[in-house]
């Protein structure tokens, strides 16, 4: 009797690690029956750190991280009337990640098991490769990651990869009893594939008939042709040569069976075997470092990434087969795709919120060191920019009243002229340029919230102590109590201090303080409200610093405290 071989193995699953797991809240261990169905389509996590060693944080202790908040670490909807209105602001939107300037940087985190009883965890050296890839996105799966939708393109994925799998055991097989019984189980998850590709499509067809449909777009290299024309290498080798720093984002599928984009490595996370309440011990805990910035672009010169677009990461790991040859380039081995991660958008460069985490301090140079080291070093001595002019392009000038007129010599300079100019000018110039074009701006663009964004310690103006606790009263942030702004803007000592502070400055016969008065008479949509006001008033005339916001760390948890699948 002749015996042939199979081999059965049970599916993977990329998921979330157990410290993100649904807690029990009191419930009978293992937990109810949806939580632990909810462990089981769990994506991939991210964790928020306020440092670059956020590798070594996480090696050390993989629950340490910063807590998000939906208050800051979310997209606002802002709605109001005006810039003369204070807006609602409602933090619903995606996830907001800040970037590396904000000092802020963040970890994809998944686990990998075994689809089956209780999860139980793979071998380490069962992957082949592990890593993930970032999409831009709209829409989001109907139902969400435990619908129907989803569960299709699982099946379809699993389906799709074990015919793939026959397929290669068949090209490698020589028995003919096996190569039949192969060809027979061939047939079979062909028709699977068929069966589970028309649940999708149907699906599909129905989202499309409700609305809009969910539409990915990955990153994939740039490459050039014979020619030295350059396209997108969509397929996993081709003739093209690829081209540093370029690619383009285009239509892929939710679960491909091969990884065309750009990927970005996911790295084990090996417990110190020292420690056995390590987090990890006895895990299979993947972790890489999400991009939030690049310097790739695409054909027409534009960033890989921008603060407009809505992102989502998908993790992926390759299940080694003992034909691969392990060496990155040729691998064949089968891909298991993660769930996709919240969605999630860029911080602006700008960022407020982003930017007040890592405040700069320039500073001023010191006027009587500065005029004794002139002296002393002499022309040219103090280094600084050197701006270099060629022939025919010095921009000379004459001032008469402060009003600059061409010198009759302007852009006739017949050889290079070379000018030095010590940084603590540069400093000194600019400085007095921004506060002189302050209220300009303000002033021509009706722009007075503007005024809130400049403080000084100590204040220009000292307040009395009942105009403090006014501002006190008032609430913080956009929550201002209307009647009592209302009061507090009709106070002779709110005017006094708004005119000791802006009165100096004038324009048309106006000075800037005047003229905030007079903006809530203004016609629509220039009518500065009473709460508004009151809010310029607080924070031009703060006595102090607001208070730094504290770090808020995610609290710990044990493994005793969550569902176990």
């Amino acid at each position: 009797m002749t015996t042939v071989e199979t081999r059965t193995a049970q599916e993977w699953r990329i998921i979330a690690p157990w410290w993100h797991w649904p807690r029990l809240d009191g419930a009978a261990p293992p937990g109810s029956p949806a939580d632990r169905r909810a462990v089981r389509v769990s994506a991939p996590v991210l964790q928020k750190y306020d440092g670059p060693d956020l590798v070594n944080t996480f090696l050390a202790d993989p629950q340490q991280r910063l807590e998000f908040v939906d208050a800051t670490d979310r997209i606002a909807r802002l709605s109001g009337a005006g810039l003369g209105t204070l807006p609602t602001r409602v933090p619903d939107g995606p996830r907001k990640l800040y970037l590396p300037s904000h000092h802020r940087h963040y970890l994809v985190v998944c686990s990998l098991h075994c689809d089956g009883a209780g999860l139980p965890r793979v071998r380490r050296e069962d992957v082949c490769e592990a890593g993930f890839v970032v999409r831009h996105r709209t829409g989001d799966l109907p139902g969400g990651p435990g619908g129907p939708a989803a569960t299709a393109l699982r099946a379809w994925a699993v389906a799709r990869r074990r015919r793939r799998a026959l397929e290669q055991r068949l090209r490698g097989s020589t028995g003919p009893l096996r190569r039949s019984a192969l060809e027979r189980r061939l047939v079979a998850a062909t028709a699977s594939a068929a069966s589970a590709e028309r649940a999708v499509r149907e699906h599909a067809t129905t989202a499309l008939a409700a609305g809009p449909i969910r539409r990915l777009h990955g990153w994939v290299p740039v490459g050039a042709d014979a020619a030295g024309v350059p396209a997108p290498m969509t397929e996993p080798a081709g003739e093209r040569t690829p081209l540093a720093g370029r690619g383009s984002w285009v239509p892929v599928e939710e679960m491909p069976l091969d990884v065309t984009e750009v990927a970005h490595p996911l790295v084990p996370l090996v417990p110190d075997p020292t420690r056995p309440d390590h987090d990890a011990a006895g895990e299979v805990v993947y972790f890489g470092v999400v991009p939030t910035g690049s310097a790739d672009v695409d054909l027409t010169g534009a960033a890989r990434f921008d603060d407009e677009q809505e992102y989502e990461i998908r993790c992926f790991a390759r299940r080694h087969r003992p034909e691969c040859p392990r060496d990155g380039r040729h691998c064949g081995c089968p891909v298991t795709w993660s769930e996709p991660t919240g969605p999630y958008r860029l911080a602006g460069h700008s960022d407020l919120e982003g930017s007040s985490n890592r405040p700069v301090t320039v500073q001023m140079p010191d006027l009587r060191q500065l005029q004794a080291d002139a002296f002393r070093l002499g022309p040219g001595g103090a280094g600084g920019v050197r701006f270099r002019t060629p022939p025919n392009s010095e921009l000379s000038f004459t001032t008469d009243e402060l009003e600059a007129t061409r010198a009759p010599g302007a852009m006739r300079n017949d050889r290079f002229q070379v000018c030095s100019f010590a940084i603590p000018l540069i400093t000194i110039v600019a400085f007095f340029v921004l506060q002189l074009f302050l209220p300009i701006v303000v002033f021509v663009f009706q722009l007075w919230f503007l005024l809130t964004l400049r403080f000084c310690l100590p204040p220009d103006v000292t307040i009395d102590a009942g105009l403090v606790a006014d501002f006190e009263a008032l609430g913080g942030g956009l929550d201002i109590d209307a009647g009592l702004a209302a009061t507090v803007v009709a106070r002779p000592s709110f005017t006094a201090a708004l005119a000791a502070l802006f009165g100096g400055t004038r324009s048309g016969g106006r000075s800037l303080a005047a003229a905030l008065q007079q903006a809530r008479g203004a016609p629509p949509p220039d009518t500065l409200d009473a709460s508004t006001l009151a809010g310029i008033g607080r924070g031009a005339l703060r006595q102090t610093p607001a208070p730094p916001q504290a770090a808020r760390f995610a609290p710990r948890v044990t493994r005793a405290e969550v569902v176990r699948p």
